[in-house]
C-alpha cells in the first residue's frame, strides 16, 4: 500500500469521525495464488457504501463492500475466508482472507450553554473522545476560539438547535443554559427525542419546576431518563472544573453503563486475611 493510500484513508476516517459517521476498514490478511492486491492492501466502505483505496477491484471488491456495510450495520467485525475467487467471478481465482475491522461513531456530548462550567466540560469530554457540539445563541460564548476542541458550535436559539443536533443512544447532553426559561424549553424539545443521557444543571428547587411542568406533557417513564441535578456526589471545590468533573463522572458511569461504586478492596482483602489468621 503506498504513501498516498495510506494518506487518502487517513484524511477520510478524520472527515467521518468530525461527522460522527461510522466506517469499515477491509484489509487482506492473507491470499495464496493469483491476486490482484496482496497481503496489507486496505480499503474503508463508509456507511454509504462508497469507499477509499482498494483490495483489488472487480467482483471481489464488490463482495467485501457488502459485507463491510453488513458488519457496519449490526457492528463489530469478523474474518472472511474466500477459498477461491473465481467463485466470486474474478478472474484472478486465488484464495484470500479478509479481516473487516468497524470502527463506530463516536459518542456526541452535546453542551447547551457555553458558560465557565461548558467550557470546562467540553474540555474534559474531547480528552475523553467524545465528539463535542456547543449550542448558545450569544455570539460571545458561542465561538471556535472559546471552543476550540469543539467539531460543531451552533449559535442558534436552542430550540432550533434541538432539531440539529445527532440524536440516539450515542449522544448524551448536558444542559447548562443561562436562562432557567430556556433550560425548560430545551428539556421540552429534547424530551421529543431518544439520547443516552440527558442531565440538566438544576437545584432540587428548579428541578421540581420542570417536572411540574413537562409531567403535564410526557409520562413519568419519559421523565426518569432526566438526570438533574445532574452529576455524581464527589465532593471537591465549586469551580467550574470541580463541577465539569462531577457531570463527566456521572457520563462516564452511563457511557459504559457501571456504578460509579469505588473500586476499593482493601476492605474485604483485609477481612479475607483476617479469616485466614483466625484459622492458621
Amino acid at each position: 500500500m503506498s504513501a498516498r493510500e495510506v494518506l487518502q484513508i487517513a484524511d477520510k476516517i478524520k472527515e467521518l469521525s468530525l461527522k460522527g459517521k461510522g466506517f469499515a476498514l477491509v484489509f487482506i490478511a492473507d491470499y495464496k495464488g493469483h491476486s490482484a492486491r496482496h497481503e496489507g492492501a486496505v480499503m474503508l466502505v463508509s456507511e454509504d457504501g462508497s469507499s477509499v483505496g482498494t483490495i483489488g477491484g472487480g467482483s471481489l471488491e464488490k463482495f467485501a463492500i457488502e459485507k463491510a456495510m453488513e458488519f457496519i450495520k449490526r457492528g463489530g467485525g469478523g474474518i472472511i475466508e474466500i477459498p477461491s475467487t473465481s467463485e466470486l467471478g474474478n478472474a484472478c481465482g486465488g484464495a484470500v482472507t479478509l479481516y473487516i475491522k468497524v470502527v463506530s461513531p463516536p459518542d456526541t456530548l452535546v453542551i447547551f450553554g457555553g458558560g465557565h462550567v461548558g467550557n470546562a466540560l467540553s474540555k474534559l469530554a474531547s480528552q475523553l473522545g467524545f465528539k463535542i457540539i456547543v449550542v448558545d445563541d450569544r455570539p460571545d460564548f458561542a465561538s471556535k476560539e472559546r471552543f476550540p476542541e469543539a467539531s460543531e458550535v451552533l449559535q442558534l436559539k436552542p430550540e432550533e438547535a434541538v432539531a440539529k443536533i445527532p440524536k440516539g443512544d450515542n449522544v448524551y447532553v448536558a444542559v447548562m443554559y443561562y436562562s432557567a426559561d430556556a433550560e425548560l424549553a430545551i428539556l421540552r424539545e429534547l424530551l421529543k427525542f431518544s439520547f443516552k443521557y440527558i442531565g440538566v444543571i438544576a437545584s432540587p428547587v428548579k428541578t421540581l419546576r420542570y417536572l411540574d411542568a413537562l409531567y403535564k406533557e410526557y409520562p413519568e417513564d419519559k421523565l426518569k431518563v432526566l438526570r438533574a441535578p445532574m452529576g455524581l456526589d464527589i465532593g471537591g471545590g465549586e469551580e467550574p472544573v470541580d463541577i465539569a468533573l462531577s457531570i463527566m463522572a456521572e457520563i462516564q458511569a452511563v457511557r459504559y453503563n457501571t456504578t460509579a461504586k469505588p473500586l476499593n478492596k482493601v476492605p474485604d482483602l483485609l477481612q479475607q486475611l483476617k479469616k485466614k489468621v483466625q484459622y492458621a
